[in-house]
């Protein structure tokens, strides 16, 4: 059997997905093309003893891809099921592998939180251009498990990212029933967000003694982030102590603004 047609390669991958060997691959394709077949048949194409065959075979019942007619009493013929079964059986994998990560997502606030770091390095990363900024800035919700905390100009961040994005981060934070804290330099924007405060779950304190500049930074879980928009330029940094010095910083901030 020629292992490049375009019967192989449209169905190695998804039965490797579905966990068959080269073998059991081999079977089922070639099984495909014959048909019903006695076992002699499949094991000559295959060059493959028939003890081996059965073997295979029975892998391929296991898994629910194969059985044997029963038009005759004394002689029975292998048959492969339908590649409908194939996609059948791929899609629901998928669909189990799509609920595992919504789970995982679901908890990851909280095995963060539980993520002690010890000794390990800290992790730094730097993104550039307006579409990692963006992304990043929405990676928060899905990592975020307490307050989180914001400090900086909103104008200037506001202003790089939009009104829009920020209203849907809002929405999305809003859904997430997250609470965050922000220190804002003065601008209108920083008005904007202080008269909305009890409506979408934020307390928001304008610096007024603090000299203007145009960056910010952002706290949750164990990450802090750096938002320079004039670049623009986002700096990660994920190191537990770091982050419990800059929160120790901003709270301090929060009491006396």
């Amino acid at each position: 059997m020629k292992k490049k047609d375009k019967i192989y390669n449209s169905l190695y991958a998804p039965l490797k997905e579905l966990g068959l060997s080269e073998m059991e691959i081999d079977v089922y394709i070639i099984s495909l093309k014959l048909g019903p077949s006695q076992i002699s048949t499949i094991a000559e194409h295959l060059g493959i003893a028939r003890p081996n065959i059965y073997k295979i075979i029975k892998g391929l019942e296991n898994k629910g891809l194969s059985k044997f007619t029963t038009k005759t009493k004394y002689q029975r013929n292998f048959v492969v099921e339908s590649p409908t079964v194939i996609l059948e059986k791929f899609r629901k994998k998928e669909e189990k592998f799509i609920q595992k990560e919504k789970e995982l997502v679901g908890e990851m606030p909280y095995l963060i939180a539980n993520y002690q770091q010890g000794s390990l390095p800290t992790k730094i990363k730097i993104y550039q251009g307006k579409e990692d900024f963006r992304k990043i800035f929405f990676s928060i919700l899905k990592e975020a498990d307490d307050v989180i905390w914001f400090c900086g100009s909103a104008k200037d961040f506001i202003g790089f990212i939009s009104w829009s994005d920020e209203r849907k981060w809002i929405r999305e934070r809003m859904k997430k029933n997250l609470f965050i804290k922000a220190l804002l330099l003065p601008s209108v924007e920083a008005e904007i967000l202080k008269k909305t405060d009890s409506k979408q779950l934020r307390k928001t304190k304008i610096m007024k003694k603090v000299n203007p500049f145009l960056t910010s930074f952002q706290l949750f879980a164990n990450k802090v982030i750096f938002w320079q928009p004039i670049a623009p330029l986002v700096l990660v940094i994920e190191d537990q102590y770091l982050v419990e010095m800059m929160k120790s910083i901003v709270k301090k901030l929060w009491e006396e603004t």
